[in-house]
């Protein structure tokens, strides 16, 4: 498929493996009404480095690497596993990271905790209220660790920012291989919304590479009018960074907020807290299909196409794509609700 507009991409590492699978979900008799759901496997990037945080560091700590530091800070809710891929990331490539997580130190290291410790992450537990201005508590720990010779690089949450749109740009070109390859155009790409950089980066792929699906977002925290802004203001800053990466110059226009898809109902009770029904597709998918959906991500935008589904915004003949972000190490701290039925 010819691409729309030309992109030079900037330096970046190579952490994932890539490309990833698309699979086709095998029909649910649990759910009749749903389209044909094809999974986009982002959760084999790696082992430890899995998910799709990956492809966006790729990009981010290359240039910490030319920037000369030695030191990743980063941020994200205490099972955060953008937070454990960027730890992992770092004492690969030879830096040090530092953690800030939101909410209390858990009494037992698990999941994506214990991760971050064994490969020697510092952590700063934060509470919720000072979770509002985390970037400036990101900024003042690189300052109280610059006299000690530690050059800090800063990674905002999720990777959510100029450099790390990348990195779902380029997937989007593994994405039009799929469609040929498949025969199949996606009429939509559904995905978790998190932080905003990986809708950002497949809205722009999507226009460059010339495909034709939409993206829909669904929130897993806040409101869709929040994440509606934040897209839309990552997408400016984008287009104002990276203008000369463009071709034609002017070629890629932000996201108009009206524009952006986000359904909205499926967050459940909290960030990384889930319903009981998403608990309960957790287990139907790992159960009849061996696919490992996470509490805080995957679960609950997978809760959130069916319910699209079920209100009707595809039919059952329309191709859907799902990205499959990762998440498997958050699962272990519900392993107790996870592990037997509900009564």
């Amino acid at each position: 498929m010819a691409r729309k507009i030309t992109i030079r991409y900037p330096e970046s590492l190579t952490l994932a493996n890539l490309p990833t699978p698309v699979e086709r979900l095998a029909p649910l008799e649990e759910f009749p009404f749903l389209p044909k759901i094809y999974i986009k496997r982002d959760d084999q990037t790696g082992c430890a480095l899995s998910g799709n945080k990956v492809r966006k560091l790729e990009f981010c700590l290359a240039e910490a690497k030319r920037d000369g530091a030695n030191t990743i800070i980063t941020c994200g809710g205490v099972q955060s596993n953008h937070a454990r891929a960027t730890a992992v990331a770092a004492a690969r490539l030879g830096f040090g990271s530092l953690l800030v997580l939101r909410g209390d130190e858990p009494e037992e290291s698990d999941g994506n905790i214990f991760l971050n410790r064994l490969v020697g992450a510092e952590i700063q537990f934060i509470t919720e209220e000072e979770w509002d201005r985390v970037d400036e508590i990101m900024a003042n720990v690189a300052d109280e660790i610059a006299p000690s010779g530690r050059r800090a690089y800063i990674v905002p949450e999720g990777a959510s920012f100029p450099p790390g749109v990348f990195g779902y740009i380029r997937a989007v070109q593994e994405i039009a291989e799929a469609e040929e390859k498949l025969g199949i155009q996606f009429d939509s790409i559904v995905i978790p919304v998190g932080s905003g950089g990986t809708y950002a980066g497949l809205a722009f792929g999507t226009t460059i590479y010339g495909l034709k699906a939409r993206i829909m977002g669904i929130n897993v925290l806040e409101t869709p009018e929040y994440f509606k802004d934040r897209i839309a203001r990552l997408s400016e800053d984008f287009i104002r960074e990276y203008e000369g990466a463009l071709e034609p110059t002017g070629g890629l226009q932000p996201l108009d907020v009206e524009k952006i898809e986000i359904a909205g109902g499926y967050e459940g009770p909290a960030y990384a807290v889930p319903s009981p029904e998403v608990l309960d597709l957790i287990r139907l998918f790992a159960r009849r299909r061996g696919i490992l959906l996470d509490p805080t991500y995957t679960g609950k935008a997978m809760f959130g196409l069916i319910g699209e589904a079920e209100k009707g915004r595809w039919g059952r003949e329309v191709n859907v794509l799902f990205i499959q972000t990762g998440g498997i190490y958050s699962l272990f701290p519900w392993r107790e609700e996870l592990g037997h039925d509900n009564d």
